[in-house]
C-alpha cells in the first residue's frame, strides 16, 4: 500500500509537469498567431510576401506545439496504464484460501448487534432501526434516545459554531461518574471553551470563565462539593460562557454534599494562563498549536467516549476496529499464505495467525507476551515465566532449558538463561500475570 501511495504522488508530480509544458507550448503557438494577426492586411494592403511568411512561421508553430502536446499525453498515458496494473496486481488477491466461512457460525448475534451498535454511533438511527428489525434484534427506545443525545451533542461540537453548552452541562452533570472513572472531560471541555473566547477576542470573559472554573481542576486534595442539583450547575455554566441556552431545562435531581476527587492540571492551566500576553497575535504565538481546528474533533470524540464509558462501552466502535484490524492484516496474510501454498505447507495452528500483524496503539487491547526462545505467544497453558535475572520465556521452553535437550547437555536441574550468563534453576522461576 505504501508503495501504491508514493508511485501515486510520482504520477501527480509527473502530470503536473507533462501539463505545464503542454500548456506553455499552446500559449507560445497563440502568440505566434496573434502577432501573424496583427501583421493581415488592412484597407487593402496587397504585401503577399510578407503575409505569407508569416503564416508558414505559425504553421510551423502549431505543428511543433501538436508534436509536443501529442509526446505529454502519450507519456502521460503510458504511466497511468502502469499505475493502473500497479494497482490491479496490489489489490488482485484471491480471499478463497484465507476466508473461513464458519467463523461467524455461532456468533452472528453478535456480529448482528454490533452492526446495530456502529449504526447507532454513528447517528445513522433510520438505519440502525431498520436493521433492527430485519435481523430480529430488540433497540429499546431509552438506548436509541441516549444515542440521539449523544450524537445531536457531537454534532453541535462539529458546527461551525462550535456550540460547547450541551456538552459542559453534561459533563457537569455526570461529574461525579467522570472522575470515579478518572476521565477529565470536564476540564477538556472548560479548556476548549476558554480558547474558543480567547480566539473571539473576549479576553476579559476568557478570564473570568478562567477564574471560574479552573481553581477545581488546580488542586489535588478532595473539594467538598455543594449542596446544589443538576439544573443549577448546568445553568450556571450557562450563564458564565454567556451564551444563548440559558433556557436549557435539565433534570432538576437532588445531590448531596460529597467528596470530588479533583485532578491537578495545575501545570496545564499555568501554561494556558500565558496565553493572555498573545492575545493580539495568537497566529504567530507559541500557543498557535492550541487553535487548530482538529480540536473541536479532538473533543467531539472525547465526549463520546467519555458517554459510551458511562454507558459500559468501548470508546471506539468494536466493528470499526475490528474491519480496520482486518485491512492492516488481510495483505500480509494472503501473502504468508501465498508462500505457504505455494511450498506445499499448511498451518496447523487454530485461531492463531502464522506471522505477526503490526498494529497502532489504538488497536491494541490486551498485553501479548512472544517467547523469545520459542517465538509462540504465551497461553494460559504455556504462561511467561521470569528467571531470577529478570528474564522471561515461556514455560515450554523453560522446561526444556531445565531437562537439558542441548545436545551434550546434563539434567542437572539448572541451567543458563539464554539471554545473559546468569544460572537459573525451575523452581526459582515465578509466573508473570500481565
Amino acid at each position: 500500500m505504501d508503495a501504491l501511495v508514493r508511485d501515486c504522488h510520482k504520477l501527480s508530480k509527473h502530470q503536473a509537469a507533462s501539463t505545464q509544458k503542454a500548456i506553455s507550448a499552446v500559449d507560445a503557438a497563440i502568440e505566434q498567431l496573434e502577432q501573424v494577426r496583427s501583421q493581415l492586411p488592412i484597407n487593402g494592403d496587397n504585401n503577399t510576401g510578407t503575409h505569407t511568411e508569416g503564416l508558414e512561421k505559425a504553421q510551423e508553430q502549431l505543428d511543433s506545439t501538436r508534436i509536443i502536446v501529442t509526446e505529454q499525453l502519450k507519456e502521460l498515458y503510458g504511466n497511468v496504464s502502469k499505475y493502473g496494473k500497479h494497482v490491479e496486481r496490489t489489490f488482485k488477491m484471491d480471499l478463497s484460501f484465507v476466508s473461513e466461512s464458519r467463523a461467524f457460525e455461532d456468533k452472528k448475534e453478535i456480529l448482528a448487534q454490533s452492526i446495530l451498535l456502529h449504526f447507532l454511533r454513528e447517528g445513522d438511527f433510520e438505519t440502525g432501526s431498520s436493521f433492527a428489525k430485519e435481523a430480529g434484534l430488540e433497540l429499546p427506545r431509552e438506548t436509541q434516545e441516549q444515542f440521539e443525545a449523544m450524537y445531536n451533542t457531537v454534532s453541535a461540537i462539529r458546527a461551525p459554531e462550535h456550540d460547547l453548552m450541551p456538552a459542559l452541562t453534561w459533563a457537569v452533570q455526570n461529574r461525579d461518574e467522570l472522575e470515579t472513572h478518572g476521565i477529565l472531560l470536564e476540564f477538556e471541555l472548560h479548556r476548549l471553551r476558554f480558547l474558543q473566547l480567547v480566539e473571539q477576542g473576549d479576553a476579559i470573559e476568557a478570564l473570568g470563565y478562567a477564574r471560574k472554573w479552573f481553581p477545581r481542576f488546580g488542586r489535588k486534595q478532595d473539594i467538598a462539593a455543594p449542596e446544589e442539583n443538576d439544573e443549577d450547575v448546568a445553568m450556571e455554566v450557562n450563564d458564565t460562557a454567556g451564551d444563548a441556552h440559558t433556557n436549557r431545562r435539565t433534570e432538576a435531581t437532588g445531590r448531596p454534599a460529597m467528596l470530588h476527587a479533583a485532578h491537578s492540571q495545575l501545570e496545564e492551566i499555568e501554561h494556558l494562563m500565558g496565553i493572555f500576553i498573545f492575545a493580539r497575535r495568537l497566529d504567530s504565538s507559541p500557543y498557535a498549536g492550541q487553535f487548530t481546528t482538529q480540536r473541536w474533533e479532538d473533543g467531539a470524540h472525547a465526549f463520546a467516549s467519555a458517554f459510551c464509558t458511562l454507558l459500559g462501552l468501548s470508546s471506539s466502535s468494536p466493528l470499526s476496529v475490528t474491519i480496520g484490524a482486518g485491512a492492516r492484516a488481510l495483505p500480509i496474510v494472503c501473502k504468508v499464505s501465498g508462500l505457504l501454498r505455494d511450498k506445499r505447507v499448511e498451518w496447523s495452528q487454530q485461531n492463531e495467525l502464522a506471522v505477526e500483524v503490526p498494529l497502532p496503539d489504538d488497536m491494541r487491547f490486551h498485553s501479548v507476551f512472544a517467547c523469545p526462545v520459542s517465538k509462540e505467544q504465551a497461553t494460559l497453558e504455556n504462561p511467561p515465566m521470569m528467571m531470577p535475572c529478570g528474564h522471561v520465556v515461556c514455560k515450554a521452553s523453560l522446561d526444556k532449558l531445565a531437562k537439558g535437550v542441548r545436545p551434550g547437555a546434563i539434567a542437572s536441574g539448572r541451567f543458563k538463561c539464554p539471554y545473559c550468563p546468569g544460572m537459573s534453576c525451575l523452581t526459582d522461576a515465578k509466573r508473570v500475570h500481565f
